[in-house]
């Protein structure tokens, strides 16, 4: 990008003016491009650009999300291979991030070196290069989805097994954690003003368990060391990349980008889906109003699943974005062309780290929510109101992690095991998740099943 930039206002759909960053050289539309190796430092707006500058964060999300696929050079944690491209096969960069548990011991011992796996981990067994781990310290949080500050219920697949989180941080991340030693509550308590640096990365990935799952071949699949809940024993599972979520700190803002990406099979009404689902079963049969399973005790054996439904569109805009990158991707028949950008979430006015992250300073935000901002993988009950959303969820430990909430639940003495509210941010969420329940009923789509399509048109 140039040194040139240039402000100017911008009216967003709900009327409030944003001050958008135009930067002379970024290219008139966005350049749909599947060969980057490197995640974007920043979003590229170009000079004079006055509309909604949706295109250009969502072309901000899709390069990450190449990036982040592409095969790891071999050895080099979070390092791509440059003799690769994104259809090789090969654990992803992504995979390759330190997973919270290397960073968060149940012990609150020191985390190993950047490059090294580490041996404090929740299988106790060694880990090779590229490996995934789909197990934690703290009990079933693999299998809770994030709450409001909390572990809530878990999600099962149509094949009767349970959905499964990972999350992980770059070097970046993992450097300014170790060596300010935030990876210990009594020091993460005395830091002050504590802001990651540009580049930070944190990513949330989301798998299923393959066996019985339709048309695997539309999936990103590999082999993980999966725990079972009930032992603790873990052995070798195939697995199905579902969702992925992209944080990203950049210089104009300090809020964070936040996207989201699902495999398109997930639930009904996309584009391309192949008509049998992995979230929901293909009938009009309703999904409930609030997650009826609890994370603990987690039932066993996995109970029938409910269905999921994707309560917002997705917005057009997106959608278009999305239509150029996946033909792209099918034209060197790569898995990926089967995932598609759900929300790209960003702070408004640029520069302006004083803001915080609530929905009158994000996009979408307070007056442009009518569009999804939530992943049916991992946000399943998060669907309906702004407040709910990614930036908004994290706000409230914007002053104590900068909107890191691994940080702050897992700091050791973790605050997850028992599942409580224990601190002040905590309590905050604890409040508005309070405030939203009485609309919980009518955030959900009535189903008729005249009026249900499902599509069932083939790839």
């Amino acid at each position: 990008m140039s040194a040139f930039v240039a402000v100017f206002l911008l009216a967003n759909t709900d009327g409030r003016i944003e001050h958008a960053e135009a930067v002379q050289g970024c290219p008139a539309k966005p350049v749909v491009d599947i060969s980057g190796l490197q995640v974007p430092k920043d979003v590229c707006i170009p000079d004079g650009f006055g509309e909604l500058p949706i295109e250009y964060f969502d072309d901000f999300s899709w390069k990450s999300f190449i990036a982040l696929v592409w095969p790891v050079q071999n050895g080099q944690r979070g390092i791509p291979d440059p003799a690769k491209t994104v259809s090789d096969p090969g654990p992803k960069v992504f995979e390759t991030y330190k997973a919270q548990f290397e960073i968060f011991h149940n012990d609150g011992s020191v985390p190993a070196p950047w490059g090294v796996y580490d041996s404090v981990n929740p299988c106790r067994t060694a880990m090779q290069f590229g490996e995934v781990m789909l197990a934690s310290f703290s009990k079933f949080a693999d299998l809770g989805q994030a709450g409001f500050g909390d572990l809530v219920g878990p999600i099962v697949a149509q094949n009767r097994t349970y959905v499964r989180f990972s999350t992980g941080f770059d070097r970046i991340e993992f450097d300014q954690i170790t060596q300010n030693t935030l990876y210990l509550r009594s020091e993460l308590d005395k830091a002050t003003n504590l802001t990651f640096q540009n580049g930070a990365i944190d990513i949330k990935s989301a798998w299923i368990e393959m066996a019985g799952v339709p048309n695997p071949d539309r999936y990103y699949k590999r082999t993980a060391i999966v725990m079972d809940p009930v032992t603790g024993d873990c052995s070798p599972k195939t697995v199905g990349l579902v969702g992925l979520h992209i944080v990203q700190k950049t210089p104009s803002r300090p809020q964070w980008i936040w996207s989201s990406f699902e495999q398109i099979d997930n639930v009904p009404g996309g584009p391309d889906t192949s008509g049998k689902f992995n979230l929901h079963d293909g009938t009009v049969t309703a999904m409930p109003i609030s997650n009826p399973f609890p994370i603990d005790p987690l039932i066993l054996p996995v109970p029938t699943p409910f269905n999921i439904l994707r309560i917002k569109p997705i917005h057009a805009s997106t959608q278009s974005t999305n239509a150029a990158y996946r033909a792209k991707l099918r034209a060197v028949n790569s898995v990926w062309q089967f995932y598609q950008l759900v929300v790209t979430q960003w702070p408004v006015p640029e520069n302006s780290p004083a803001n915080p992250g609530s929905p009158q300073f994000t996009f979408p935000g307070l007056g442009s929510d009518q569009t999804a901002f939530s992943n049916t993988s991992m946000e399943t009950f998060d669907q309906k109101r702004i407040s709910r959303s990614c930036m908004a969820c994290h706000n409230s430990t914007r002053t104590k992690t900068d909107f890191l909430w691994a940080l702050n639940d897992h700091a050791f003495p973790a605050d997850v095991p028992g599942f409580l509210f224990k601190n002040e941010p905590l309590r905050q969420l604890q409040k508005l998740l309070s405030e939203d329940r009485p609309v919980l009923k009518a955030a959900l789509p009535k189903h008729n099943p005249q009026k249900l399509k499902i599509d069932k048109q083939p790839q």
